[in-house]
């Protein structure tokens, strides 16, 4: 997923539900991530919103994708 991807609340929630959280953890997931506001809309950066959902330990490593970063 690109680095840039946004997700509006709906994309964001939808997401979320299929990988199996309630509403609760998704509002939690929400909070922890921080939105940003454009044209009177919420946005949430994808990329933190994966990176903390694969943190669920319910969730195997490879339901969620997950940037890794090379040693260098």
């Amino acid at each position: 997923m690109p680095d840039d991807k946004k997700l509006d609340r709906a994309t964001a929630t939808s997401f979320l539900a299929s990988k199996g959280f309630n509403q609760l953890d998704i509002e939690c997931i929400l909070d922890l991530t921080a939105p940003y506001r454009a044209a009177k809309t919420e946005f949430w950066p994808a990329e933190r919103i994966e990176r903390l959902a694969a943190r669920a330990y319910w969730l195997g490593e490879s339901e969620l994708p997950q940037k890794r970063k090379s040693a260098s």
